[in-house]
């Protein structure tokens, strides 16, 4: 009896366990925030709009009065300039977040093969001129 209770117990014990257990699935990543590069898309099309809705009889007659909200109007040149207003900023937001949001990593230089100068060379020296006075320009002829 107790062989079979035991092996009752063991049978019931895997077949729970193995209801439990799940197959591993991958996470599927989704990112729902927009790249850097539709950010700034968004940013540089913000005032103007794209071409489709720029040319549409609403957004003509605004360009060509001007109507807009108070303190935004709506000339072509005016929203330009607030557009690039508005990628300057972004643009000085992402360099502020791309050298000061981390360590500054320090490396040492690669070697250089350019420690010498081509005038230190022999060959260079056998000239008739000095070795710096190539600035110094001979005197014009007087007339």
């Amino acid at each position: 009896m107790t062989f079979k209770g035991l092996v009752l117990g063991t049978v019931v014990a895997i077949a729970t366990l193995s209801a439990m257990a799940t197959r591993a699935n991958a996470q599927s990543a989704s990112f729902d925030e927009p790249t850097v590069l539709e950010t700034m898309d968004e940013v540089m099309t913000a005032e103007s709009g794209d071409y489709s809705r720029d040319r549409s009889s609403l957004r003509q007659t605004a360009h060509y009065f001007g109507l807009g909200l108070p303190g935004r109007s709506a000339f072509p040149e005016l929203e330009l300039d607030r557009n690039s207003d508005a990628i300057l900023e972004a643009y000085n937001e992402l360099m502020l977040l791309q050298t000061q949001n981390t360590a500054t990593i320090r490396v040492p230089d690669l070697a250089s093969p350019y420690y010498t100068s081509l005038q230190s060379l022999p060959s260079a020296q056998s000239g008739t001129r000095a070795i710096g006075t190539e600035l110094n320009f001979a005197p014009l002829p007087s007339r």
